[in-house]
């Protein structure tokens, strides 16, 4: 497939060996891909993905996982650059769980918000994030597209983030379903849903790459 991968966010990061300290702090370096359509993985030009910079974010909660931050985000704070935001999905000012105020995305009922594709490996295999119920109990669908895979025009449930009580709570690890058969790079992009009738739920910090570990 050409074109598929014509630009990429500067400034990645070489990811660290098991245990060694990432590479940055700072805002995501994971790469970001322009959309396409490619027909089969073999097809998908994947010559332009290079490792992400790793940070452990969750430390707090117990988490000394290792994960890189989906772009359109900045840590602690949920920019939308480069996602698709439709059916009443937008970017909101919240206080999040730090006590400092911050952008993150807002979905209520049937909202829907489209990452840009991404680059990711088998080493890949699950997603967390930051999230909180503000009117409702059920949460937010999450689904899963590859290039070159019959997902990518229909996207797979793979699971939902939810929080409790109405605070802010760091979800449980959503599955991204990675091919194993697929060496070296694919192309993915999430999907998040609003659940529920009359709901709302809010969302930042969505890291991939929980396999790390220090």
């Amino acid at each position: 497939m050409c074109g598929l991968v014509t630009a990429l966010l500067a400034g990645v990061a070489e990811r660290p060996a098991l245990g060694a300290p990432p590479a940055d702090h700072g805002q995501s370096n994971r790469q970001a891909l322009p959309a396409g359509k490619p027909q089969t993985p073999s097809s998908v030009d994947t010559s332009a993905c290079t490792n992400p910079a790793l940070s452990q974010p969750f430390l707090w909660a117990r988490d000394r996982n290792w994960y890189t931050l989906v772009p359109g985000q900045a840590p602690g704070s949920f920019g939308g650059n480069g996602w698709t935001l439709s059916n009443g999905a937008h970017v909101v000012t919240a206080e999040v769980k730090d006590g400092q105020t911050s952008s993150v995305l807002d979905l209520p009922s049937g909202a829907r918000a489209v990452s840009p594709p991404v680059c990711v490996t088998s080493q890949d295999p699950a997603a967390r994030a930051m999230v909180r119920n503000v009117v409702g109990a059920q949460g937010i669908a999450f689904y899963i597209s590859y290039a070159g895979r019959r997902t990518w025009a229909k996207p797979q449930k793979t699971g939902q983030f939810h929080g409790r009580h109405g605070g802010w709570t760091p979800s449980t690890r959503i599955n991204l379903l990675p091919s194993h058969k697929t060496k070296g790079w694919q192309v993915a992009r999430f999907v998040f849903v609003g659940g529920g009738k009359q709901s709302e739920f809010q969302l930042y910090d969505f890291y991939v790459d929980p396999r790390m570990k220090a």
